[in-house]
């Protein structure tokens, strides 16, 4: 039976009544592991369980019985192993997080996260690496043409073709939540650039918004995270994006489940070289 995170039930509630309903719901959830390091960093891990697609009709408050809370979760970077905490944070969704501040990524060094499980089951482990990070020359602003409030952001790197690396553009304007968006066409491959380096930065995209426009509004303060990332996780952001862009198609529903970059759960664990950048919209 395909089961769903719960990382995506808010961003993809449209994929629950696109999928073939099951009148089974006794299977055992599994583990949904939202985990990442950056450098010079905290790592942070939200743990949840797949939810089964069902005809049964859940609430936004019934989710909270998926969220993971008292599991053990330790991580190594091969001199030491630190044990984080599990804390409530409503700065992100769903507000519990797994943290420690003993830790913090570096470029260059890896990271192996454990899931310690009970009951004799073995635990579920996934190593990453941290990236060195690639920065952001400068940004640029365009007014949209057909609009007198909303603007096109960009940004200009200088990012050699080979060897191939790769970058995930994260936005957000709302700074109470510390979740970032996926940048809609977000994805970056350096052999993919344009030889001027520059790069379209825009909104995340979420089913939950009627009228998405990828672009900005006027006024807005825009959080940029560039996050050079390594391939495993570039497979993973893309299949998260089509996913995300088909969702909503009537003619083409999604059919499939995210790819299990982690074994013996769904999810991701990565390593990611970020630098941060605040841009307000003033053209």
């Amino acid at each position: 039976m395909k089961r769903i995170p719960f990382i995506f039930i808010l961003l993809l509630l449209s994929v629950v009544f696109a999928c073939s309903p099951s009148d089974n719901d006794d299977a055992s959830s599994e583990y949904v592991i939202e985990g990442w390091i950056e450098s010079d960093s905290h790592p942070i891990v939200k743990l949840t369980y797949s939810i089964p697609v069902t005809k049964d009709y859940r609430s936004l408050e019934d989710l909270k019985q998926y969220v993971a809370r008292w599991e053990r979760i330790t991580i190594s970077d091969g001199e030491q192993t630190t044990t984080l905490t599990g804390v409530m944070d409503s700065r992100f969704m769903p507000p519990y997080v797994y943290t420690t501040t003993k830790m913090r990524g570096k470029a260059g060094r890896t990271y192996k996260l454990t899931l310690h499980q009970e009951g004799g089951k073995p635990n579920i482990e996934a190593v990453t690496t941290v990236p060195e990070p690639v920065g952001i020359d400068s940004f640029h602003i365009e007014r949209v043409s057909s609009s007198d409030t909303l603007c096109q952001l960009f940004a200009y790197v200088n990012i050699p073709k080979t060897p191939v690396t790769y970058y995930k553009v994260f936005a957000k304007t709302d700074s109470t939540s510390q979740d970032f968006l996926s940048s809609y066409f977000g994805l970056l491959r350096s052999d993919m650039i344009p030889d001027n380096g520059k790069i379209a930065i825009h909104r995340g995209y979420t089913n939950l918004e009627k009228d998405f426009t990828p672009y900005f509004s006027v006024g807005d303060t825009v959080l940029v995270r560039f996050a050079r990332i390594d391939s495993t996780a570039y497979e993973y952001w893309r299949s998260y994006d089509d996913i995300i862009m088909l969702a909503r198609n009537t003619l083409f529903p999604v059919t499939t489940s995210m790819p299990k970059s982690i074994p013996a759960a769904y999810g991701f664990w990565q390593g990611m070289g970020s630098r941060y950048y605040m841009v307000p919209i003033q053209p």
